[in-house]
This record gives C-alpha cells, sequence and structure tokens, in this order.
C-alpha cells in the first residue's frame, strides 16, 4: 500500500516531512513486517526533565477512547497500526533489538541514566536506557533510534483535552521583545 494511502489527508506541512520518511523506512526495512494489528506502544521517557512520550496504535487505543477524556497531560497520541507497524520495524532494523533488555523501563532514571526508550508489542515490553556510561558507538545508535521515534511523535496530530488549574494557562506566554521590556 503506497504510504499517502497509510496517512489518509494529510494536514499542514508536518505531513510533508512525514511522507519522505515513511517511505524510506519501508523502502529500507529488510526486517519481516510486523504484525500490523498488534497492540503497540513506543514509550519514550526522559529522566532529567520527567517528561514522558508516548505513541500508541489503534489496536492499542482507540483515537476516540484517548482524545475524547480529559487526562492529566497530552503525552499519549495515537497513530495508524500501519505506521506504528512500520517505525517499530525500522527501530529493529537500526538496532533496538541489539540494545534492547527485556520488561518495562526503569520508572525513575538510575544515577546516571539520561533517558529511556521502550517498545510494547500485545503486553511484552523491551526498553533501552541510555546513561551517561554508555558508548560512543551505541550512543549514536540509540541517537537515531530517539531522533526517529520523535519525528514521528511530532508529526502525529492529537488533540486531547487536558485539565488545568485554576489560574494556569496551558500554553507559555510569548516573551515581549528586549526594546519592550526595556521601556517598562
Amino acid at each position: 500500500m503506497p504510504v499517502p494511502a497509510l496517512l489518509g489527508s494529510a494536514r499542514g506541512p508536518l505531513w510533508a516531512c512525514v511522507v519522505p520518511l515513511l517511505a524510506f523506512l519501508g523502502s529500507c526495512s529488510s526486517a519481516p513486517k510486523a504484525d500490523q494489528t498488534a497492540p503497540t506502544r513506543i514509550g519514550l521517557y526522559d529522566f532529567r526533565s520527567q517528561r514522558r512520550f508516548e505513541l500508541v496504535n489503534e489496536a492499542h487505543t482507540a483515537r476516540l477512547d484517548q482524545y475524547s477524556k480529559v487526562r492529566e497531560n497530552a503525552d499519549r497520541k495515537v497513530q495508524s497500526n500501519e505506521i506504528v507497524a512500520e517505525l517499530t520495524g525500522w527501530l529493529e532494523t537500526e538496532g533496538f533489538g541489539a540494545l534492547a533488555r527485556e520488561g518495562p523501563s526503569p520508572s525513575r532514571g538510575a544515577t546516571d541514566a539520561v533517558w529511556a526508550l521502550e517498545v510494547e508489542r500485545e503486553g511484552k515490553p523491551r526498553h533501552l536506557v541510555v546513561s551517561k556510561s554508555t558508548s560512543p558507538a551505541d550512543y549514536a545508535r540509540c541517537r537515531k533510534l530517539k531522533d526517529g521515534f520523535l519525528d514521528i511523535y511530532n508529526a502525529t496530530y492529537a488533540g486531547q483535552a487536558t485539565q488545568t488549574k485554576q489560574g494556569e494557562s496551558p500554553f507559555l506566554a510569548p516573551e515581549p521583545p528586549s526594546r519592550i521590556r526595556r521601556g517598562q
């Protein structure tokens, strides 16, 4: 199936970047095609900032179920089964399996842990942890995996409703230009 058909209706300039990336991933993948209907969750956990980024396929969580409920944060995004299967295959081709360990990633980083990437298929998680002691060669491979995940995550549209505290804004206030701040 051609990549544009997988994406459905293209939206905005980000999709223009995703289409070539997915075409590249699909053409370069020498790994066997993953079962596209298997519930899959891919997560990136930054231990320094305590941020979590999760991408799940529709077999894991339906879009309506995810986005119709008010949640604490908007860190989880839902993507199509096909795109998550391609991303999972690409991660394996680029070395995730060789570096990963069985089981879930640690909930908190060890003393020198920086971030973790976790892939869970059908309830079976595997993870890799990048720490200050990761070798330069492994770090370069891990960084490529992280960047590939974030490219798809950032290009995935999400419409999550979140709860804000009274007086809190869900948006950052723009910083006024320095020439205006000086005049105050």
